[in-house]
């Protein structure tokens, strides 16, 4: 089974800021993505453009694919999507990168 890492852009919706970014995201992240087991890691960057790059490892491109299913369903995932620039949606997900992760490595473990 191949590990896949997602980079989903992220620009702000019109008034939002990025401490409001950091708020849901900690809310999304302890009420959802702590609760599916096939995320392994994820991690919120901003770009120096000032926008932002969701960057989250999936166990496999299945586990992807059904954690994509579920936040479409999911309050706590439309809160954080909340916080975002919808208007680009599209082009957002244009730009979305799913690529398959050749090796991980993380500081101490092993």
């Amino acid at each position: 089974m191949e590990n896949v890492t997602v980079f989903a852009p992220i620009r702000l919706a019109q008034g939002k800021t990025e401490a409001d970014l950091l708020a849901a995201s900690a809310v999304f992240q302890r009420e959802f993505v702590d609760l599916e087991p096939g995320v392994l890691r994820r991690e919120l960057v901003r770009k120096p453009d000032g926008s932002y790059l969701d960057i989250v490892q999936f166990r496999s491109a299945q586990d992807y694919e059904e954690v994509t299913r579920k936040e479409m369903q999911s309050p706590v995932c439309a809160a954080f999507f909340a916080v975002m620039d919808m208007s680009t949606a599209e082009e957002d997900m244009a730009a979305m990168e799913v690529m398959v992760s050749l090796e991980s490595h993380v500081r101490g473990a092993g």
